[in-house]
Order: C-alpha cells, then structure tokens, then sequence
C-alpha cells in the first residue's frame, strides 16, 4: 500500500472520532477508555514476551489516584537505563495502553526500565494540571531508580504529542527543582513544543489525517480555556517548551517528527533553539509518516526505524 493511499485510510478511520464541544461526559468516558489488555495488545501491537508489565497504583495531594505501568524484561541485567514515559492524547484523551507497544519495544530492545505514567486530563483539569501531575509522576519513577536496579546516570524522559510537551517541561523544570536523579536523556516524539500552533507546518497541513487544524483547535479549547481567571495563554512558557527564557544545562535531546504532521516544524524550531542554548540534540523526519505514528505499528512502517533511532541514541 502506498504512504498516501495509507494516510487517506488512516484520515478516514480519525475523521469516525467525535469532537464535540462541549465533550460530554459520557463521550470522554468513551474515548478515554483504555482497552482490555488483549484487546490492546491487538490494536497497538503485541508486547515482547520476555518484557513483564507491571500496573502500580499511587497516591498523591494533587492526583487523588494517579497511575503509573512499568515494562522491564524479565532477565534485565542491573544498571541499565531507566525512561520515564508520557503519553499524548492532546492533553484530553490519553491513556496509558497508547504507548503500552511503544514501551514494550523500548523495554526489550533497549535493555531497559520504562515507566509510564498518566496524568489528570482536561476540560476537567485543564492548564497546569498536566504539567503537575507529569512533575509529580517523575519524581516518584525517578525515586524508583534503586526498586529497579537502574543506573541513577541514565534515567531519561520520553514522550509522545502531548506527552512529548510533558518531558520537555519536565527537562526545564528539572533543573531548578532536581528530582532524585539528574536528567540524562529527553526524547521527544512528534511534540507539541509551541501550543500557540505558530509553526508554518501547522497551516501547511490544516486538514491532515490526524491531527488537522480544526482537532488540533478543539484539544487546545478544552485545555487552554479562555475567559478564566486562571486561564493560560499558549504562549506562557510553563506549558510551552519553546517559549521559555533560557534552554541551557537541558540533557541531550532526540527530536522525532512526522513528516505528514501539522505540528512537524516544532522538532526541528525546538533543534535550533537547543542548539543556540548549546544542547545535544537530533533532529528526525520521516516524510510519509502522521501523526501517532508510533501507536500504530501495525500500519505505519516508519515505526520500528523509530524505536531503532531511539535505541541508537540511547546508547551513543
């Protein structure tokens, strides 16, 4: 099949996803709902045997029950690297089975811990709460370098959309209020880096499969509602990654963009600013790929050279 015949399938198959405004509660319910394991591993991908998956439960003052899923291999040796993963979900829809193949692959090839964590979602929680929670869950996963047996220098964060923003303003944030380890590695994966959607992609691709212009809008009314004493603008650097006054002293950074994505020129805007700050970092483009690409193994091919590139990076 061809990289456009698959994308019109794929735009076809988004376009069936309801985005009413306001969503009702009952309409969130149903797309949040994070499948039956079975069910999930059919849809995302399977998991690598020889990973365990592990469902852990805690308690927090600003997240009555966040929950966070740890994927180890079962014969990990000590002293490997542990990611902290963020789903995406445009800061409304998402779950932890979104990533469950992406951590899985990452769990097995790369040797390694991975916890992934969630976050209270909007138009219930809009900005900061993610933001919170995400410091929150790092924390903890990072307090967890000694349960696991990791190696306290390689603990990175990883990300996805909205969960690719999240281990951005995470790697800012980590260096004036340090979690229990330092930062090692950021990987951020077709992110939303300037939530005032300014990037030239943004309009060149104002009706994409999955993440067109009128999606994109609808994630940023119930996440950044207007009219509120307390609203945020996108342009406020706690929530924008790409808006903040200085990027110096941020871990290595690997940027991976979809080349059929409206947000496709945050990665590489992000790049510059990282360069000029003098950061490490990688820049990645797959010109077929759309957004979501690495929760869709199944139909999207640039996957696997993805979890390859990230792998590579890990260990460079």
């Amino acid at each position: 099949m061809t990289p456009q015949r698959r994308n019109r399938l794929i735009g076809l198959a988004a376009r069936m996803i309801p985005h009413p405004d306001p969503p009702s509660t009952m309409v969130l319910r149903l797309l949040r709902a994070e499948p039956v394991r079975p069910l999930a591993r059919i849809v995302y991908g399977p998991l690598p045997r020889r990973v365990e998956v592990t469902d852990l439960s805690v308690w927090g003052s600003e997240n009555p029950k966040p929950r966070m899923r740890a994927y180890r291999p079962r014969d990990l040796e000590p002293g490997r690297p542990l990611l902290i993963n963020f789903p995406g979900g445009g800061f409304v829809l998402g779950n932890l089975a979104q990533t469950d193949w992406l951590c899985g692959q990452l769990a097995d090839r790369g040797n390694l811990t991975v916890i992934s964590a969630n976050y209270r979602l909007a138009p219930e929680h809009p900005a900061p709460a993610a933001v919170d929670d995400a410091w929150q869950m790092a924390r903890l996963a990072a307090a967890m370098v000694p349960r696991f047996d990791a190696d306290p220098e390689r603990v990175g964060v990883i990300g996805n959309s909205a969960g690719g923003t999240l281990a951005a303003l995470i790697a800012l944030r980590a260096r004036g209020e340090p979690l229990a380890v330092p930062l090692w590695r950021q990987i951020l994966l077709y992110p939303a880096l300037d939530l005032t959607l300014s990037s030239a992609s943004v309009a060149e691709f104002h009706d994409a499969p999955l993440a067109g212009r009128r999606v994109l809008d609808w994630y940023g009314r119930q996440y950044l509602p207007q009219g509120r004493p307390d609203s945020l603008d996108g342009a406020d650097p706690s929530i924008s990654p790409i808006h903040a006054g200085d990027h110096t002293g941020l871990p290595r950074a690997l940027l991976i963009a979809a080349g059929q994505d409206p947000l496709r020129d945050d990665a590489p805007r992000y790049g510059d600013v990282l360069t000029a700050a003098g950061v490490p970092n990688r820049v990645i483009i797959y010109p077929d790929a759309v957004h979501g690409f690495l929760s869709m193994p199944r139909i999207a091919p640039d996957a696997l050279p993805a979890i390859n590139e990230i792998i590579a990076d890990l260990e460079a």
